[in-house]
């Protein structure tokens, strides 16, 4: 039996973005009498480690994830903000005066008038020309894949700290029958 044939059969379900679970294991002594048996218990706590090494690390990436999209959401929303603020006083043909950052302390002053459209920062060293109603679509399709992802990531680690604690749990159960 290898490590990754005994760790296939400690795991069990995935969950929807495919996350394995870690079974619980019932029944001590009759693990411990057969695969204990056949694979020596330093492989079976080896694959324990290992499976629970993985799901610290896919923790760990998902709370990145999760602290990056925490900061995303409101810059999408202020950025929708600001775009429907130009389009009301486009309707309106009113300027807007605007104060902008040039460079570390020093700022610029511009009236903004007659304006049918916005450039939004993509990433990448890419600016890209819309009309106010593709603006604001864009943003609207972005910040609600922004908060599906969020959620997502809010089960996942869910998921991952139960995945975790069984994981903890199973190890600590064979350590002590072994001793």
């Amino acid at each position: 039996l290898t490590t990754t044939e005994l760790a296939r059969q400690l795991t069990g379900e995935r969950n929807p973005r495919g996350i394995p679970s870690i079974s619980f294991i019932e029944d001590m002594d009759t693990f411990m009498a057969t695969t204990v048996a056949r694979v020596g218990i330093e492989q079976v706590v080896g694959t324990f480690q290992e499976l629970y090494s993985k799901m610290k690390f896919m923790e760990l990436h998902l709370q990145k994830n999760k602290a990056n999209l925490k900061t995303k959401i409101p810059e999408i929303v202020k950025t929708r903000d600001m775009v429907l603020f130009l389009q009301e006083k486009a309707a309106a043909e009113e300027a807007v005066n605007a104060h902008f950052n040039l460079a570390d302390h020093l700022y610029a002053s511009a009236e903004i008038s007659d304006v049918n459209s916005v450039c939004i920062w993509l990433g990448a060293n890419t600016m890209v020309e819309y009309t106010f109603e593709e603006a604001i679509a864009l943003l609207d399709g972005n910040l609600e894949t922004a908060r599906t992802k969020l959620t997502n990531v809010n089960e996942d680690l869910e998921w991952l700290r139960n995945q975790i604690i069984t994981s903890e749990v199973n190890m600590a159960r064979v350590y002590n029958a072994d001793v």
